[in-house]
């Protein structure tokens, strides 16, 4: 929820739809919102841009928020309710410099937690007279409950536990997001329709082609082959979608390996900073890359993701 600092900043209500989810949106996990009258195009464009980052209280997904906000966006940033401190601390920070964001908090392997998010997104989008037109799917998971690295210790909990952040999470935002920024013509109450357009990044990783670690690898992998399957689709809603795979960035992911790590197996010698993965996603999701769709962008100071040739 918005931190009362913000809400006094921009005399916004915190986002209530949490409180007000029907008993029937909780019990019918596929039920979509209802969506929003369409608004003429000119209107749209003359509307506050609105970035919903998923994992958005710490890492590469509080930079995306920050320097997101420094372009001009409102920021909506989604956290785990365990995560509720940090992620107001980046609200208030946004706020600070003269930015416009709130916190969301989902669990965005919960179906149900995805949708109610994005009902509470629109509350708020008419507060501050915004649109949504971007989302960035950066939440992820490296481990499992078994913190299985093998094929030898293979652990279908694991598994599951992974896929179910790092590939369903994406794939349900993506589709909520779409429902808002599709450009098509709403056509018997489907949800779709009416929106101005905008964009999807993926935070990937080149875990997807080197294979390590296991799982998480894999689940890259699944969301590279996700991207693959939804350019056509999504072009057609007006939406593009690219991803960013990161390389050994400095982030809390790597706290296990920091101090062992070869820094010779990286061209430019050190490990990234989150503000540069968010730099590349901020172009992503810009004007700027009006005609990008369907590209994945390494960010990995020359380090290769690997190859499938051998």
């Amino acid at each position: 929820m918005e931190s009362s600092a913000v809400a006094s900043r921009h005399a916004l209500a915190a986002p209530g739809a949490y409180r007000r989810m029907s008993s029937a949106l909780a019990s019918d996990r596929r039920k979509a919102v209802v969506p929003r009258a369409a608004a003429p195009a000119s209107q749209d464009a003359a509307r506050k841009k609105i970035a919903v980052v998923t994992g958005g209280a710490k890492g590469i997904g509080a930079a995306c928020c920050r320097l997101l906000a420094r372009d001009g966006w409102a920021v909506a940033v989604n956290h785990r309710t365990g995560s509720k401190d940090v992620a107001d601390g980046v609200v208030a920070s946004i706020v600070d410099a003269g930015g416009v964001a709130a916190a969301f908090p989902a669990d965005v392997s919960v179906e149900e937690d995805v949708v109610a998010m994005f009902a509470a997104i629109d509350d708020w989008a008419l507060a501050v007279d915004g649109v949504v037109a971007g989302l960035v799917n950066n939440a992820g998971v490296l481990n499992g409950p078994n913190g299985c690295k093998s094929v030898e210790h293979a652990s279908l909990e694991d598994l599951n536990a992974i896929f179910a952040v790092n590939v369903a999470g994406p794939m349900l935002c993506t589709r909520e997001a779409l429902q808002r920024m599709s450009t098509k013509i709403s056509a018997g109450g489907k949800g779709i329709g009416g929106g101005a357009g905008g964009a999807v990044v993926n935070v990937s990783s080149g875990s997807a082609v080197i294979g390590r670690p296991l799982l998480y690898a894999m689940s890259k992998g699944a969301l590279n082959s996700f991207q693959a399957g939804a350019v056509d689709e999504l072009a057609a809603h007006g939406v593009r979608v690219n991803a960013v795979s990161p390389g050994m960035t400095d982030t809390n992911l790597i706290d296990d390996i920091r101090d062992s790590f070869d820094l010779a197996k990286i061209p430019l010698g050190r490990f990234g900073t989150p503000e540069e993965t968010a730099e590349c996603v901020c172009f992503l999701l810009g004007d700027a890359a009006s005609y990008v769709s369907g590209a994945n962008v390494r960010v990995g100071g020359g380090r290769p993701p690997g190859t499938f040739l051998g």
